[in-house]
């Protein structure tokens, strides 16, 4: 026992200070624990409730000029749409118990459900299937694969190989991009490129659809993107801006014409299909030309009305002369307000496809757009990538931007799979930028991509036991690189069109090592232009700096003709061709100047009196 007498009375006024703080102290943990707890609810998801909350308030502004009955609707939207957040919420949480202990979660929503030993299996065989209704409910019908074929048309031989493939991968469609590599006839041969497919292969691509019940759904472009058309001195005319060949003019008379007679052959080797998509994104140029503006001021239109009058037409074309359903791309629509889309009535006519290929998609694709699309649009598509759409000039495909692009397109799903009724998605995988872009990205280099992000969609899963699967599915025989700046050695697989992807590893690491080698100090500092031009460099850091020239440039003379080899087996000659000369050719040539130069930059032995300017004027 302590003798309060043993201290004097000024400690035992700091004892009793002591002693009152922590009366304060326990005062104030109690009450922060609501708080704690709230963050708690957000780490979980709880919290996505006040996030979007905020986001409606920061919108008041807008929202006040708005009629009573919007604000109403806008209520009941938001509303459908917490509730599914809150479901969501609950999903996640069961998937994340049933994934920890699937045995133990079904006991407790179900006791007495364990009567002896035999009853084990039944539970877990119990567990698997409501981890898979989990993740089931919220499924899309329809998975597409879209191919863009423009200006390099893979041989019918790999594609007889590669449509059993992409069914095992769960696809079940195929959107054909066709472009110039369709075999228009009679007065449209001239927008056929020379190596487009014929009329047989045409036939054989829906057959071999069909074999593997494989959705076809042909894609012709009606108003944007018509270079392969206007940038042909026949149809020149028929430009929206005469130095542009982008954009059709929908108010010359013979735009519709041109258009119907394009649908007409693109139907005709299509037979049996649901849907045609009719492009109709990026309409850059409208309402420009002296044509449309006399049109805009007599019909007392803007410009979107012009927009919407036509795709009505060509819309409504096909509708009345086909059981054929169109579909275009949204981006167009998402500019215009809603009652000019609604008094249209096109939503009548098509289904929209709203893409978006990088992240941020919650950001740039907010819920008033998602709300304005399903109050008119009967059939809503979502599209993703899974090629293509990081470069113009990109030759290989970086799985993990497309993974994250994937991810976020299955979130927007899940949070308005309640309220909008979406047809499926497509996973697109751009050849070219457009008509005149280079080559980027190869099919057969980005199957992986295409493997991985398939089963995403139908798992929901990323992990290293899918991405396991997935190697095993494509015979690959290390782990699948997800992330190009890890990638250390190309992975050899088994799978049609294997050998391009591997040839593309093989360029990524060489460039990146030729890179490294041409950024050296010795290199940078001794044998830049200046030096070669003036045949002026120490032959030490000569040396030094090109240590590994010889045996880089072998490499890449081999990677030359493993190209040609690997690209011959899917393309025809000219796609070899000109992969090849944008892609390899470029750096072999300078690899192999360099070369030249250094080894006269070390066979000299004795060098000029400064300046060098002047001696070089003296040598000519």
């Amino acid at each position: 026992m302590f003798n309060l007498k043993m201290f004097p009375r000024r400690n035992a006024r700091i004892m009793t200070i002591i002693a009152f703080t922590l009366i304060i102290i326990l005062m104030l943990y109690k009450i922060s624990s609501p708080v704690d707890d709230g963050l708690k609810n957000l780490e979980s998801g709880h919290g996505t409730e006040r996030i979007l909350s905020k986001a409606v308030h920061d919108e008041i502004p807008d929202l006040l000029t708005q009629s009573p009955e919007h604000l109403k609707k806008q209520k009941e939207y938001e509303s459908r749409i917490m509730a599914n957040i809150q479901k969501m919420t609950v999903h996640k949480e069961l998937k994340r118990k049933m994934d920890h202990d699937p045995v133990g979660i079904i006991l407790h929503e179900k006791p007495g459900l364990l009567d002896g030993l035999g009853r084990v299996r039944d539970l877990e065989e119990q567990s698997g299937v409501a981890r898979k209704s989990v993740v089931m409910e919220n499924q899309l019908k329809h998975k597409i694969v879209h191919l863009d074929l423009k200006g390099a048309p893979p041989k019918i031989e790999y594609l007889k190989k590669l449509f059993p493939l992409l069914r095992s991968f769960g696809a079940t469609g195929v959107l054909l991009e066709y472009e110039d590599m369709f075999p228009f006839w009679g007065k449209l041969e001239l927008l056929s490129a020379h190596n487009a497919y014929a009329k047989g292969d045409i036939a054989d691509i829906m057959e071999i659809a069909k074999k593997n019940s494989l959705e076809v759904i042909p894609l012709v472009q009606t108003f944007g993107h018509m270079e392969h058309v206007l940038k042909l001195k026949e149809f020149a005319e028929l430009r929206e801006v005469p130095n542009y060949p982008q954009v059709i003019c929908p108010t010359n008379n013979k735009t519709i014409p041109l258009i119907k007679m394009m649908i007409d052959q693109i139907l005709e080797m299509h037979p049996g299909i649901d849907w045609l998509h009719i492009g109709s994104d990026e309409v850059y140029n409208l309402g420009e030309c002296t044509r449309c503006q006399q049109y805009l001021l007599h019909q007392q239109f803007g410009k979107n009305d012009l927009f919407l009058h036509h795709v009505k037409k060509v819309s409504r074309y096909i509708k009345e002369n086909y059981d054929v359903q169109p579909i275009m791309w949204d981006d167009e629509f998402r500019k215009i307000p809603l009652k000019a889309i609604e008094d249209s009535q096109v939503g009548q006519l098509v289904e929209i496809m709203v893409w978006k290929y990088s992240t941020g998609i919650m950001v740039d694709l907010r819920s008033d757009m998602w709300e304005k699309y399903s109050s008119v649009f009967n059939g809503i598509w979502i599209a993703s990538a899974f090629k293509g759409a990081a470069n113009p000039e990109s030759y290989i495909t970086n799985i993990n931007d497309r993974l994250g692009n994937h991810k976020e397109w299955m979130e927007i799903f899940d949070l308005y799979v309640s309220t909008i009724h979406f047809r499926g998605i497509v996973l697109t995988g751009w050849q070219r930028f457009d008509h005149f872009a280079v080559l980027c990205e190869l099919l057969p280099q980005a199957i992986p991509s295409l493997a991985v992000n398939l089963m995403f969609i139908s798992e929901r899963k990323a992990d290293h036991g899918a991405l396991a699967r997935v190697g095993d599915a494509l015979k690959c025989n290390s782990f699948i690189n997800l992330d190009l700046q890890y990638l250390e050695y190309a992975n050899k697989c088994d799978f049609p069109g294997s050998a391009v992807y591997e040839v593309a590893q093989k360029l990524f690491i060489l460039k990146r090592d030729i890179d490294t080698m041409l950024h050296n100090p010795h290199v940078t500092g001794w044998i830049t232009d200046y030096n070669i031009e003036h045949s002026f460099a120490s032959p030490q850091h000569v040396e030094q700096g090109l240590q590994d020239l010889s045996m880089l440039l072998f490499d890449y003379s081999k990677l030359m003709t493993d190209a040609e080899t690997a690209l011959s087996d899917v393309y025809d000659e000219y796609t070899v061709k000109e992969w090849i000369s944008f892609n390899v050719k470029p750096t072999h040539n300078k690899l192999q100047k360099m070369y030249v130069s250094s080894t006269k930059l070390q066979e000299k032995t004795h060098w000029p009196r400064r300046p060098l300017d002047a001696e070089l004027t003296k040598e000519l």
